[in-house]
């Protein structure tokens, strides 16, 4: 048996915790899950209490602790919200020679330098996902390691999410419990949802997962096995119950019942005559609400989130390149007939997705619910990476040289480096070159006699 690993994810609606390891089959053993309320702690996957938050996280930990008689230290966690955005950057790196191969080394050099030089204020970045590699001229490389050039370049899709907030869910884990740790960094949920839901043909052949969970609706896409676009749309289920609350004139609490228990996401599969009775406040008369009218306010909410998943997956530029269409999770898609809706909408293949891919024994059935893709996928994550090539780098780092890292670039007011920066620039190159040049030592002379007016560009 392998060691145990724990994922916690804190969404909008519960704070999840899951603990696996992998059995001698190769499938992932269910020890534990735990769970706990956070609804009005946090929104739309950003904490807004931190106590309250950190009361959940324990809560949920400590009931994983009993179930699989473990004392958790270290778990790998998620990290969502609806300013999580990806951008794609480029990095470039010159080889000592042509005639030697790229190795694992130059390769993890490229992916630093695109940390370095990646600039998004107020931000941090959570993956640096390589998406094609050029060595010299011969693009479109997935797989630089062994192939012979002097120069490399990779693309980059960089997933940022704001500073503060990534800040305010490393606090909520960390004071969980005394020396708790984040092992291996903050994981965008949708992505650790990947790793349990999505076959390796599905992200080979091109698919869209779509992550509908209480706060936001999280798009993943992959082809070719690589990430290659995400986006989070600010509308999920919450606002399906929100709907449902003006709509039939209930309580939130009402609204989120109907929807759970009774909504339908195909308002022709309900007979005009089926109504149900919600029971009156103090005294109050009953209300009674048409099924039918509640399904038609949540197919016509359904149809604007599965209308902005087209929008998006048009936007990112791979709409004809996937075979395998939408594969949909999360807590708010365990509606009857919401794959024909999407269907119908997106034009697309479309299947839930539940959270058993390789799934092995486990504590109890309900882990199979789409709501713990997530968690799961965060076991997962501990276990293998999203990215299948850098699974295949991770016993190659271990005889090979380490990576040169260098502070990061600090953006300016104005755009241009800052004093400071040029003249830590300066000293670095006078370092490099062994001392100033005859001419630039000649220049720097004649700037402190003549003032800073002479330039590069000047003649004197």
């Amino acid at each position: 048996m392998s060691e145990i690993i724990v994922g916690l994810d804190i969404g909008s609606k519960q704070v999840s915790v899951v603990a696996g390891r992998l059995d001698n089959l190769g499938k992932l053993e269910i020890l534990g899950l735990g769970k706990a309320d956070t609804t009005g702690q946090v929104s739309k996957g950003v904490v807004l209490n931190v106590n309250k938050t950190i009361e959940a996280v324990r809560n949920a930990i400590e009931q994983v602790e009993v179930q699989a008689n473990i004392d958790i230290r270290g778990v790998i966690a998620s990290v969502a919200g609806p300013n999580i955005i990806g951008t794609k950057h480029k990095a470039m790196i010159t080889r000592n020679t042509s005639g030697e191969e790229v190795t694992v080394t130059d390769v993890d050099q490229v992916a630093s330098d695109a940390e370095r030089t990646f600039i998004s204020q107020g931000n941090s970045i959570v993956h640096t996902l390589p998406q094609e590699y050029v060595v010299d001229s011969s693009t479109g490389i997935q797989e630089p390691v062994g192939i012979s050039g002097l120069k490399l370049q990779g693309d980059f899709l960089m997933i940022t999410s704001p500073t503060l907030a990534l800040d305010k869910t490393k606090r909520c884990i960390e004071r969980a419990k005394d020396k708790m740790e984040i092992e291996g960094g903050l994981v965008f949920s949708p992505l650790a949802a990947s790793l349990a839901v999505l076959s390796n043909q599905e992200k080979k052949s091109g698919v869209a997962l779509v992550d509908i969970g209480s706060g936001t609706t999280e798009i993943v896409i992959f082809y070719k096995n690589i990430v290659r676009y995400i986006s989070v749309l600010p509308f999920a289920g919450d606002i399906i119950s929100a709907d449902i609350e003006q709509g039939c004139n209930v309580s939130n609490e009402h609204a989120e019942v109907l929807k759970v228990k009774f909504g339908n996401a195909l308002a022709s599969q309900v007979p005009f005559e089926e109504t149900i009775s919600i029971p009156g406040i103090n005294g109050r008369k009953p209300k009674v609400v048409s099924v039918k009218n509640l399904s038609i306010i949540i197919e016509e909410r359904l149809k604007e989130i599965a209308a902005l998943v087209v929008a998006e997956i048009s936007r990112s530029g791979y709409g004809n390149r996937l075979s395998c269409g939408i594969v949909l999770t999360g807590g708010s898609v365990q509606m009857p007939n919401i794959c024909e809706l999407f269907e119908r909408v997106t034009g697309r293949d479309v299947r839930i997705g539940y959270p058993n891919e390789n799934l092995g024994k486990s504590l109890t059935e309900e882990i199979k619910n789409p709501v713990y893709a997530t968690a799961v996928g965060l076991v997962w994550n501990g276990i293998r990476s999203v990215d299948d090539r850098e699974d295949s780098y991770k016993e190659l780092r271990k005889s090979a040289p380490k990576v040169s890292t260098i502070s990061p670039i600090q953006p300016s007011t104005n755009g241009r480096p800052t004093k400071k920066e040029v003249e830590k620039d300066d000293r670095e190159k006078e370092k490099k070159n062994g001392g100033w040049g005859i001419l630039n030592g000649l220049k720097k002379i004649g700037t402190k006699l003549l003032g800073d007016d002479l330039g590069d560009s000047d003649k004197y």
